[in-house]
Formats: structure tokens, C-alpha cells, sequence
């Protein structure tokens, strides 16, 4: 329970600080990095990949949405496969 439970904060923190790195150099906070979104990419792989792929728009807002539900859809398998392994 505990490392589950560990795994999915850890996860989940990453996952915020990946995600609040691309509106903060968009808005000029820290420093404009056109990259600012690549360690969220790399968190949601591989949903990030095939989901960017269908999602072909010129607003980063519309953009970053499919990397959002990448990080969702891996958080959730990280807590249903400890949920598994936790019943085995």
C-alpha cells in the first residue's frame, strides 16, 4: 500500500511540476524555453506520442491537453497495477 501510494505521489508531483514549466515560460516567469513541454512529453510516453499525433492545432492550449490525459492514463495504470500486485 505504501509504496503504491508512494509511486503515485511521486508521479503526480513530477507530473505538476512538468505541466506548470509550460504556461510559466509561456508567460515569462522563468525563462522562455521553447522545450518547456519535452519532460512532460516524456512523462506521458507513449500516450503523449500517439495523442499529440492526433491532435494537430496551432493553440498550445489544445495542444497540451492530450499531454495532460497522458499523464492522467499513467497515473492510472501505475495505481491499477499496484492495486493488482497488491490482491496477488
Amino acid at each position: 500500500m505504501r509504496i503504491r501510494y508512494w509511486l503515485i505521489v511521486v508521479y503526480a508531483f513530477l507530473a505538476g511540476l512538468a505541466l506548470l514549466a509550460v504556461p510559466l515560460s509561456v508567460m515569462g516567469w522563468i525563462a522562455p524555453d521553447p522545450l518547456s513541454v519535452v519532460p512532460a512529453m516524456l512523462l506521458g510516453l507513449p500516450w503523449s506520442y500517439v495523442l499529440t499525433g492526433l491532435a494537430k492545432s496551432q493553440s498550445p492550449a489544445l495542444n497540451l491537453f492530450p499531454v495532460m490525459v497522458s499523464l492522467a492514463i499513467n497515473a492510472c495504470l501505475i495505481w491499477l497495477v499496484g492495486h493488482l500486485l497488491r490482491r496477488r
